[in-house]
């Protein structure tokens, strides 16, 4: 009977699922790859990749992770020349899913809440892959158009667009020219975007389509975050993040045009429930001309990226020069009703200790930490968070081992089926 007993014990460890596990994407920009860490239980990083895969193209600079029509991770990669796509195993390996070739110089990647387009911003235009089940991207028609896209918007030629964010119905996207400005584009029911065939460099001015809503003036605007109600920009000249609160439908307080083509009063009706400062309601009472700023904090250095923890309510940035991470427990909006915390505090609730040697790029964060493309550095380094999403630590409690002039820039984690090998 005992050994019956022994039997059954081994089957059923045998027919146990493994744990599924939880893996990090680096890019090494300078060495056109992708590194693969795992991740622990307590989120501590691998001290050497398990995955390493070259890219099709060259200087990989962003990595975005989705899923197929099936739920199963697919990672996506932005490099000078195009954009690839990568199948993620149970247990992180990475096979090519093809790329796309013709597209030039991508700044960022978003996709769409359903996870069924892949947009990409340029210098001049905006453009969106509708992604196949598998969640590949489009082949590039055979000794036709070069364009893989399938829709896209056509800005200012002398515009670099930069960050991307997608919502329901909307898409975000700061805007680098002169001074600066956050646009909105509202996307068709499929998620695809109004126009096709742009070109880079377009001198046709017919062509250019103007943003449903945008803030102007902002100065040189590039990491933002749209959360709920409110989107969080950072405006480099003047040193400092900024909020704004969003009207219902999610648009800005400006002159524009709803859903239905109706033009939006310039008022908006009660300039109040936009939270004006006291300096800029006083503006606003002798003439309306833009949306008033929320809240604003005190003056930073450059943020190279912005990321919300999933607690939802603590903004984690990338201090460029200075080589830390600051963290920004977002403070109670007394004006509002519930006191929702949506207010930036004038400084950084808790940064890490600056690293000279390091000047960090992008990021992204977990429940249980926040992990750091290192640049200079050549490593990945991790940060332990408090459940509200603030900095435990001032120095990092994991980091990977140096990888020789691999620059990483971008980082992006992907939940696995299996365990990570």
């Amino acid at each position: 009977m005992r050994s019956v007993i022994d039997g059954l014990f081994v089957a059923l460890l045998v027919a146990e699922p493994a744990l599924a596990g939880s893996i990090l994407y680096a890019t090494a920009a300078s060495q056109q790859r992708i590194d693969g860490f795992c991740l622990g239980a307590d989120g501590a990083l691998a001290a050497s990749p398990s995955v390493q895969v070259g890219t099709q193209g060259r200087l990989p600079r962003r990595v975005l992770v989705g899923k197929d029509v099936l739920g199963k991770p697919v990672l996506y990669v932005a490099e000078a020349d195009r954009i690839e796509a990568f199948k993620i195993g149970d247990h992180g390996g990475l096979s090519s899913l093809g790329d796309t070739r013709a597209v030039r110089n991508p700044q960022d990647l978003a996709l769409s809440p359903d996870g069924k387009t892949l947009y990409v911003t340029h210098q001049g235009f905006l453009e969106a892959f509708a992604l196949a089940a598998d969640g590949s991207l489009p082949t590039p028609p055979r000794g036709g158009s070069p364009d893989p896209f399938t829709s896209c918007i056509q800005g200012e030629p002398t515009n670099t667009f930069l960050d991307a964010q997608a919502t329901s119905g909307l898409l975000y996207v700061s805007a680098d020219d002169i001074p600066g400005r956050i646009a909105i584009y509202r996307l068709n029911p499929d998620g695809s975007l109004p126009q096709t065939g742009c070109r880079l460099n377009n001198t046709d001015a017919s062509k250019v389509k103007t943003p449903d809503s945008e803030r102007k003036r902002l100065q040189r605007p590039k990491a933002f975050l749209v959360v709920g109600d409110f989107v969080y920009v950072e405006e480099r000249a003047l040193r400092r993040l900024t909020a704004f609160r969003l009207q219902p439908d999610g648009t800005f307080c400006d002159r524009g045009k709803d859903a239905n083509g109706n033009v939006v009063a310039e008022s908006c009706g009660d300039i109040a429930y936009f939270l004006p400062t006291p300096a800029c309601a006083r503006r606003q009472a002798k003439k309306q001309r833009q949306q008033c700023a929320a809240s604003t904090t005190g003056r930073i250095l450059q943020y190279e990226g912005l990321v919300l923890h999933p607690g939802g309510d603590t903004l984690l940035g990338t201090e460029f020069f200075k080589g830390r991470v600051d963290a920004y427990r977002l403070k109670p909006e007394p004006r509002l009703a519930g006191a929702p915390r949506v207010r930036l505090p004038k400084g950084p609730t808790r940064f890490s200790e600056a690293n000279p040697v390091m000047t960090p790029v992008r990021l992204t964060a977990t429940e249980k930490a926040v992990y750091v493309a290192g640049g200079e550095l050549d490593r990945v380094i991790a940060l332990r968070l408090r459940a509200d999403g603030v900095l435990a630590d001032a120095t990092p409690f994991s980091r990977t081992d140096e990888q020789t002039d691999s620059f990483p820039n971008d980082v992006a984690v992907a939940t696995l089926l299996g365990s990570c090998q």
